[in-house]
């Protein structure tokens, strides 16, 4: 079993919305956070994502899809004018 990341989200939030979706749809996932506590954002500079979104290699393909899903702008907002 090959985990790898399947998204590099730009904060903690994003990255547990993406694995609550992932695990919803029967995908088991992970967080991997880049950050370093006691350096207080050093590792923000180093490194423009917050963490990772991890699966397994062979669910890798469906969570790509949901993800697209998810990330993808609402259809319904296409059309409105301001």
């Amino acid at each position: 079993m090959a985990i790898k990341a399947v998204y590099r989200p730009d904060d903690e939030l994003m990255a547990n919305a993406v694995r609550d979706l992932f695990e919803e749809n029967g995908i088991p996932a992970m967080i991997r956070s880049f950050q370093i506590p006691a350096y207080d954002g050093l590792a923000r500079m180093m490194r423009t994502a917050w963490g990772e979104v991890l699966v397994d290699e062979a669910d890798m393909a469906r969570a790509k899809e949901l993800l697209d899903a998810f990330l993808a702008p609402d259809a319904g907002d296409a059309g409105k004018q301001e």
